[in-house]
């Protein structure tokens, strides 16, 4: 039995797409789709940069380049966030599937990485809607209002916090949820124990990406 990536569905959908994944031993469509998700990240991650140069003024350094310049300096920039977009992505696929791994040996590191790519889907989806804003609040992307973030930034100026309640989003929670009916469903453990390590891996992800923006 073969299982198909449809990336929508299971976003959409997750109790009835990932029924069958437990008992599959052929996940068909990753590969192309995978390149896909690539692709999308490379465009939007890139867009989004642009947007942060041009509207929110998200680069200190863009006020000391020559005018003549500054066309090549965007691009450059806009290219680099787009292939950092794409890295992140494998990160997330990859080391995301390493990090839940221990937790969940009975899915698998191939499931897991599979399940990971949906992720992707969900959070690029967000970043997608969240472009609006960045013209509109002239603030950069990270502050979202689909986020925690706007909230918090209300009671504390303390970097990390901001970072790390910026990516507690409406986005990541879905995510989180397509995770835990994924692994739910491609494995025999307790709902409460799939659903206590998603949620705890998931802010554990957060909180290490909020320290290392405060960082360096």
């Amino acid at each position: 039995m073969s299982h198909s990536m449809r990336l929508v569905l299971g976003s959409f959908k997750p109790f009835s797409h990932f029924r069958p994944l437990q008992s599959a031993y052929r996940l068909k469509g990753s590969w192309w789709r995978i390149i896909l998700l690539a692709i999308f990240s490379f465009i939007i991650v890139g867009f989004t940069s642009f947007m942060n140069i041009k509207y929110a003024g998200d680069m200190p350094e863009y006020t000391g380049i020559a005018s003549d310049d500054r066309l090549l300096f965007v691009l450059s920039e806009v290219i680099t966030d787009g292939l950092i977009g794409v890295l992140t992505m494998i990160v997330i696929v990859l080391g995301g599937a390493l990090l839940y791994w221990p937790f969940f040996q009975q899915v698998g590191f191939k499931r897991l990485a599979y399940i990971h790519s949906y992720v992707v889907f969900i959070l690029l989806i967000g970043m997608l809607l969240q472009l609006p804003f960045i013209p509109f609040l002239h603030e950069p992307s990270l502050v979202s209002p689909y986020s925690l973030g706007v909230y918090v930034d209300l009671i504390t100026n303390v970097p990390f916090w901001l970072y790390f309640s910026y990516s507690l989003s409406l986005f990541l929670a879905w995510g989180t949820f397509v995770q835990y009916v994924a692994i739910r469903q491609s494995s025999s453990v307790s709902k409460g124990y799939v659903i206590f390590w998603t949620i705890a891996l998931n802010l554990l992800i957060a909180a290490i990406i909020a320290y290392m923006r405060t960082a360096f």
